[in-house]
């Protein structure tokens, strides 16, 4: 077996304390990747979130900001037109029952509030009716295209039976 020597400068710097050393290097540059920086409060907005995380993990960060926007605007509508909110419970049960199938799998800090314009509510109930039908149409498509991206075959069916179920609400409602 032959000894090993040193040369130069790196006498003191062993293989271990080198390898360590890289890994440390490697781990601060990726922790300047990371999606949020853990001493701060500060949350980072799912549009840039999205660009940093894994393909799945970016479609439920979208899926839960599709649906957030979606459970906001009929309750909205249900706020504003009391009469309506029997016949959109279930809208409101649906979307509440995704969110929580989707929401643990976006990291923590991530802010995934509806983003956009805030849903204005018709003043007239039937034209609030239409207003959810038109949003939750949006809704269905935008979980059918994420469905598509989806990676993960589980993933993918998961997101296409809560478009199936939006539209099975859509069919209640008579949109």
């Amino acid at each position: 077996m032959r000894s090993q020597t040193r040369s130069g400068s790196f006498r003191g710097l062993s293989r271990r304390s080198a390898l360590g050393l890289g890994i440390a290097v490697v781990g601060v540059s990726a922790g300047g990747c990371a999606v949020n920086n853990p001493l701060t409060e500060e949350r980072t907005p799912a549009a840039r979130a999205t660009r940093d995380l894994d393909p799945d993990v970016a479609v439920a960060v979208a899926g839960v900001t599709l649906v957030r926007g979606a459970l906001a605007a009929v309750t909205a509508t249900g706020q504003s037109h009391p009469a309506l909110g029997g016949r959109l419970a279930g809208l409101v049960a649906m979307h509440q029952a995704h969110l929580s199938a989707l929401v643990d799998a976006v990291p923590h800090g991530v802010d995934t509030s509806a983003t956009g314009p805030a849903y204005v509510v018709p003043p007239r109930p039937a034209a609030a009716l239409a207003g959810v039908g038109t949003v939750e149409h949006s809704v269905h498509d935008g979980l059918v295209g994420l469905a598509m991206r989806a990676q993960s075959g589980p993933f993918a069916r998961l997101l296409g039976s809560m478009a199936a179920a939006v539209s099975q609400q859509l069919q209640v409602l008579g949109r």
